[in-house]
């Protein structure tokens, strides 16, 4: 039988494999946000049944602000904790914006070749809406971390 990397050995020590990895910071900081720009990807790679009905404000647009909306807080949470110190990782509400707005301009080009889906500016601009509010709500919360998180206690610790 072959020993795992996560059994303690005989004098009692802990094979920190996992416990302080890349790889277990990876999937708690940074995976959720890749699986979720997939999921976008995938869900807009499906040809729509019937062509949409083009209105100015629907259920279709709260959705769109409620995707990119999680979209941004993810993105967030994944350049905060990334490894490297960067011009992206230096102001990373800036960069969420820009990765988020930028991401959802792409899939509403993507969509334009996917048949019977249709690319609209409106789409883009609810994914927009959704991104501002997110950002919004964690400049917020980032602010009141005081009384969120407990006076004197560092985000993310």
């Amino acid at each position: 039988m072959f020993p795992s990397p996560f059994r303690r050995g005989v004098r009692g020590e802990v094979a920190d494999f996992y416990k302080d990895s890349k790889l277990k910071k990876f999937f708690k900081y940074h995976f959720a946000f890749l699986a979720w720009l997939l999921i976008i990807f995938i869900q807009s790679s499906f040809p729509a049944i019937e062509l949409p009905k083009v209105e100015f404000f629907s259920a279709d647009k709260i959705v769109h602000m409620g995707v990119y909306g999680m979209l941004a807080m993810l993105c967030y949470i994944s350049l905060v904790h990334a490894d490297k110190q960067n011009l992206i990782t230096s102001s990373p509400l800036l960069w969420t914006s820009i990765i988020c707005i930028l991401y959802g301009a792409s899939d509403e080009i993507h969509q334009y070749f996917v048949p019977n889906r249709s690319s609209e500016l409106l789409d883009w601009g609810a994914d927009i809406l959704g991104v501002i509010i997110a950002i919004l709500l964690i400049k917020y919360l980032l602010s009141n971390r005081s009384i969120l998180f407990g006076k004197g206690r560092q985000y993310g610790t």
